[in-house]
């Protein structure tokens, strides 16, 4: 409240501007990809400055109070819902002093459809936001694809094909250096190129200022730095000495989840993280493990479940179908990083180095179901269950034995006079089961009676 007395108060003027016409999906981009991430109270104001503009004259003066009445909210969620549009491109403020306080709202046009899902930073903070599942269902419902059959071919004419600024003289195409000059980035350009030569790697296919631009915007989502974006380009470098972004989004994702744990990267406001930041930088002391178990344990905290694979491979490359698996699974059922490099550790050990979907996201589900949240803990239940899995194993054993030579009994011709003595044997037993019955609900009684004695 007192940072917003400072900026906002209830009898200062606003006027709305509208900046053009919105797209005919703005409602519905607005309510199912926007507010996953600003929250409904900021959607919510937004629509209303929005129907305001619509509905006045132009540049229509009121009071925030009035904003505040037919919003049903206070002051101090509406300037925090006003900052959240700001920040998220769909309001501009501008402030005019005077008598009287008058701030400028120009409300800006939400992206279509198409545009959110092709804009990296939104559209993967809203998978993070809704999940997998729920992102893919958004995109197919508010932006589906046209999908063209595999066995025809484009023959579109581009422009440079058809048309020429310079009249019977053909224009020379543009070198690669002239898009390298042009480039505007924050990112260190003269750095990169020189890692990529040393790597053998062509820089000017992959440092386009469209890849730079996408470069740019995942790192700042993820929290990688320029030491770490060097790994996370080169991984990104296939085969074609192309640019593959998914690959790039997948190393980002492993050294977020290296440094910050398995809540993946949400919009928070500053205020929100700043506590839970101080408690991480309290937490991370510098601790020499002193046994065996706690250098295991400071192993599976320092790695990525990438780095796992990687260590357990002869040709120290993971399967990038592995990693996307495990990560999604991760995601899933809310395990940290630490708590998944156990459980890929202890898979691979007990099922001969294979990884299977259905066995890991078993053993996940029940993981995160028991709120399994450390390395110990998770290694703890896996020698638990490791045990019960050896004590069924023996019992299977000795369950077998047992038919095979009942079996192997069977086969044997017997005396008549054994026969007979079994019989007898049988007779006898029949006559004392009342007894025995009559014992046996004795000692389960005592044995129930004991048992909750003890509870108690």
């Amino acid at each position: 409240m007192q940072e917003r007395m400072k900026h906002l108060l209830p009898n200062d003027q606003l006027k709305i501007i509208k900046q053009t016409t919105f797209f005919e999906d703005a409602d519905s981009v607005l309510t199912l990809l926007y507010q996953p991430l600003i929250g409904m109270e900021s959607v919510s104001v937004f629509q209303a400055l929005w129907r305001e503009a619509d509905s006045s004259s132009s540049q229509s003066q009121c009071s925030h109070h009035y904003l505040m009445s037919i919003l049903d909210i206070t002051l101090d969620d509406l300037y925090e819902a006003r900052k959240k549009l700001e920040g998220i491109g769909l309001l501009k403020t501008f402030k005019e002093e005077g008598s009287v306080r008058t701030f400028y709202y120009l409300i800006r046009r939400p992206a279509s459809a198409y545009q959110f899902f092709e804009n990296p930073t939104l559209s993967v903070l809203l998978e993070h936001h809704v999940g997998k599942d729920v992102y893919q269902q958004l995109q197919k419902k508010l932006a589906p694809k046209p999908t063209v059959s595999s066995s025809v071919e484009e023959v579109t004419y581009h422009f440079d094909d058809v048309f020429t600024t310079v009249a019977h003289k053909k224009q020379p195409p543009k070198k690669d250096s002239d898009e390298s000059v042009a480039i505007k980035t924050d990112l260190p350009l003269e750095w990169l190129y020189k890692m990529l030569t040393q790597q053998k790697v062509e820089p000017k296919n992959i440092l386009t200022n469209h890849n730079l631009n996408y470069m740019e915007k995942i790192i700042k989502i993820y929290d990688v730095d320029y030491l770490e974006l060097e790994k996370a380009l080169l991984w990104a470098v296939n085969e074609d000495a192309e640019f593959d972004r998914q690959e790039f989004i997948d190393m980002c994702k492993d050294i977020y989840y290296k440094k910050h744990g398995s809540v993946p990267p949400r919009l928070y406001t500053k205020g929100q993280v700043q506590e839970s930041e101080e408690q991480r930088n309290e937490s991370n002391v510098e601790h020499q493990p002193d046994s065996k178990e706690e250098r295991i344990i400071q192993h599976f905290n320092g790695i990525t479940h990438r780095e796992l694979l990687e260590d357990h491979s002869n040709s120290g490359v993971a399967s990038m179908k592995e990693v996307e698996m495990i990560t999604d699974l991760m995601e899933e059922h809310g395990l940290s990083q630490p708590v998944m490099n156990v459980l890929v550790h202890y898979v691979l050990r007990k099922n001969g180095n294979k990884l299977n979907r259905n066995y890991i996201d078993t053993i996940a589900a029940h993981w995160s179901r028991e709120g399994v949240t450390t390395a110990k803990t998770a290694m703890d239940m896996a020698k638990r269950e490791h045990k019960m899995y050896q004590t069924w194993q023996q019992k299977k054993q000795q369950k077998q034995q047992k038919q095979s030579k009942a079996s192997g009994k069977s086969k044997e011709v017997l005396p008549k006079w054994f026969k007979e003595q079994k019989q007898q044997q049988s007779e006898q037993q029949t006559e004392q089961e009342p007894e025995n019955s009559e014992a046996k609900n004795e000692e389960l009684t005592a044995f129930f009676k004991s048992f909750s004695q003890s509870k108690q």
